[in-house]
Formats: C-alpha cells, sequence, structure tokens
C-alpha cells in the first residue's frame, strides 16, 4: 500500500529527470574538457541516447542503477514489489530492444551504469575515449 495520495505521488514521479541527471552531468563536463564533441538526446535516434557521437557512430546511455535494476546496487522496493519488478523488467526489455535496434542501424551502443560513474569514473571514461579514438 502506498502511503501517498495519488496526487502527492503524481507530483513526486514527475519531478524524477530523465535529461540531466547528476551522472549526466559528471559525463559531460569531462567530456568538455576534453574538447570531445557530442550531441546529446537527439530524437531522431532510438531511443534518445544520453550522448551521441554522430562521427564515430557511438552511442552512450547512462543507466540509473533503480530504474534500470543494478545487478548490484538496485535496492528492491519493499511495497508494491509485483509493479516495480514488472517496471524494471520492462525498462530491460526495452533497452535491449533499443540496442539491437541501433546495433542493425550501424551504430555502437555503450551503456554506463550510475555506479560505475560514481565509483569507476576514470576506467569508465577511459574505455569509452579509447572507443573514441579507435573508430
Amino acid at each position: 500500500m502506498d502511503n501517498l495520495t495519488l496526487e502527492q505521488r503524481k507530483k513526486n514521479m514527475q519531478n524524477i529527470r530523465s535529461k540531466g541527471t547528476k551522472p549526466e552531468r559528471v559525463f559531460a563536463k569531462a567530456l568538455l574538457q576534453r574538447k570531445v564533441y557530442f550531441s546529446q538526446h537527439p530524437k531522431s535516434i532510438e531511443g534518445k541516447p544520453d550522448f551521441v557521437f554522430r562521427r564515430k557512430k557511438i552511442v552512450v546511455f547512462v543507466d540509473s542503477d533503480f530504474w534500470h535494476g543494478h545487478p548490484e546496487s538496485y535496492v528492491r522496493p519493499k511495497t508494491n514489489t509485483e509493479y516495480w519488478d514488472n517496471k524494471v523488467n520492462r525498462n530491460r526489455e526495452r533497452d535491449k530492444k533499443v540496442n539491437r535496434i541501433l546495433r542493425d542501424q550501424g551504430w555502437k551502443v555503450i551503456r554506463v551504469w550510475e555506479y560505475d560513474i560514481k565509483n569507476n569514473f576514470e576506467k569508465v571514461f577511459t574505455k569509452l575515449l579509447k572507443q573514441l579514438n579507435k573508430n
């Protein structure tokens, strides 16, 4: 049972960002410091990737630990578990579908966890820079 009214829950959910999250801002700042050209959230590309490197044909998604169910840091809510399990599973399935579509279109898809940006940023960022320099 939800401890918020429908109006409170609606307001709460509307305040959750899908763009401009802290992990995205950290990533973007590092790219800008290295003068790496990118675009963000283009509507013309399937799944609206968080970062797009058109010349290299690489897209990057920064996945939230909660909404995409990080294997180690996802904390399953104690209430309404069936709803949340279905929600996270639908997100994972959509991620797989988007990955498949983009790869079929010739894009290299990179998915980065929020957890890794917080805890292993240099490692994750170095891998991306290697991919950008490789193509």
